[in-house]
Formats: C-alpha cells, sequence, structure tokens
C-alpha cells in the first residue's frame, strides 16, 4: 500500500535525493546497531524473509490494487534493524525489476522501513497486554496508518498529480487528469481500511503460526539488538 510505484523523473529532485541521504543515514544505524551480530543464525532469516518480502510486494490483491508488504512480519521477526535491511532489499530488486523508479528506493525505504519499526515498537508495547494474533493485528494496523499518512503527506509536499502515485497498470501510471490532495487522501484511506484489515489478518496468522512452532524466534527478535552486541 505505501510502496510508490512511479517511475524515475515524476517526484521533485530535492525530495528524492533527501529520501536517498536519509535511508542513508538510517541504514548506517541499523549496519552500526548489529555489529557482533551472530551472521549464522540472522543472514539466512534476514535472506528468506526479504524474500517473502518480495515475493508479497509482487502480487496484487484485485480489485483494490493492493500490495501486502509483510514488513510489519519483518519487523516483529527480525527486529527493527534487520527489518529496515529487508525493507532495503525488497524494495532495491522491486526497482531493479522496475517495480518503480530507482530515485525512489529512498522514500519507499523509508516508508517500509518504518512500518518494520514501528511495527516491532508497537508488538513489543502490546506484551502481556493482548494475545499473539491480536498484538500483530493491532500493531500492523496502527502501523499501516500512520505510514499511509506519510505517503499522502509525499504526495501533499511533492506538488504533483496524485494519479501519477495511484495504481494503475503495471507501471502505477492511470489515466491522466487532475486529482487533488484531499480526494487522494479520502481513497486512500478509505480502501486502505479493507487493505489494512486483509493485512492485519494475514500477519496476525504467520505471528502466531511462528509463536507456536517456533516461539524462540519471536523472543529473539524482541531482544536481537541487545543481544548481538
Amino acid at each position: 500500500m505505501t510502496h510508490m510505484h512511479i517511475p524515475d523523473g515524476i517526484l521533485p529532485v530535492g525530495l528524492w535525493a533527501l529520501g536517498l541521504i536519509v535511508m542513508a543515514l538510517a541504514l548506517g544505524l541499523s549496519l552500526f546497531s548489529l555489529r557482533g551480530m551472530d551472521m549464522i543464525k540472522n543472514i539466512p532469516l534476514l535472506g528468506a524473509v526479504s524474500a517473502v518480502m518480495l515475493v508479497a510486494m509482487s502480487l496484487e490483491i484485485l480489485p483494490l490494487f493492493y500490495h501486502i508488504n509483510l514488513s510489519v512480519v519483518a519487523g516483529i521477526l527480525l527486529g527493527p534493524a534487520l527489518g529496515f535491511l529487508a525493507a532495503f532489499i525488497a524494495n532495491l530488486i522491486l526497482a531493479l525489476m522496475g517495480h518503480g523508479g530507482i530515485t525512489v528506493i529512498g522514500l519507499n525505504t523509508l516508508l517500509l522501513g518504518c512500518e518494520a519499526v514501528l511495527g516491532h515498537t508497537l508488538f513489543s508495547l502490546f506484551k502481556n497486554r493482548l494475545p499473539v494474533f491480536w498484538r500483530a493485528v493491532l500493531a500492523t494496523v496502527l502501523t499501516l496508518f500512520m505510514t499511509t499518512v506519510a505517503l499522502i503527506s509525499i504526495v501533499a509536499v511533492s506538488n504533483i498529480d496524485p494519479e501519477l502515485i495511484s495504481h494503475g497498470d503495471e507501471h502505477g501510471l492511470i489515466h491522466k487528469g487532475q486529482v487533488s490532495v484531499q480526494t487522494f487522501a479520502i481513497m486512500v484511506l478509505s480502501l486502505g481500511v479493507i487493505g489494512w484489515s486483509i493485512e492485519a489478518a494475514i500477519t496476525g496468522a504467520v505471528v502466531k503460526f511462528v509463536s507456536q512452532v517456533k516461539p524462540d524466534l519471536l523472543d529473539h527478535a524482541l531482544h536481537r539488538e541487545k543481544d548481538d552486541k
């Protein structure tokens, strides 16, 4: 939902350049926090979760034209730092496949990376207050709402036609026609409620399954940064 499928040359240079700079700083901070990480255990997990995100983001739920990101799943299973790296890997590969421009990698990574970080944080805050399934559901809905608002803010700041970011054809472009930011926000938030519910249900099911078959994975993710140092 928060992945922008727009080609290069649409967003203002200053906006996407700032996105790349902030992304680079966030990646550096993530890598720094993971110094001393158990690579044998965590790198394969990072690769597996990134691959699942990549597959999920390549598919659409029709007729909503909604893409499931599974970024909250990544944050919950990997922790915030590795979750941010997973978001970067998925966005980089998608961009190289033509699923959005190269220049938009920074903003897209920040949006999905924030989903991983927020999802992990909210899931941790709800610990011992809700069952695992509902913790994941609530964390997903709140996270996707906040990042969707961030997406709308990017559209407003960019001063471009919101239809250029709408899901229409395989390039993310649909028929020409000026749409106000207010109309775009109403459409995105209204359809988003349906998409968030679907993704929240999937996230809840995945996290609950992991908690039943490999509960130590969740416990380790909640303390990953502390354990790896």
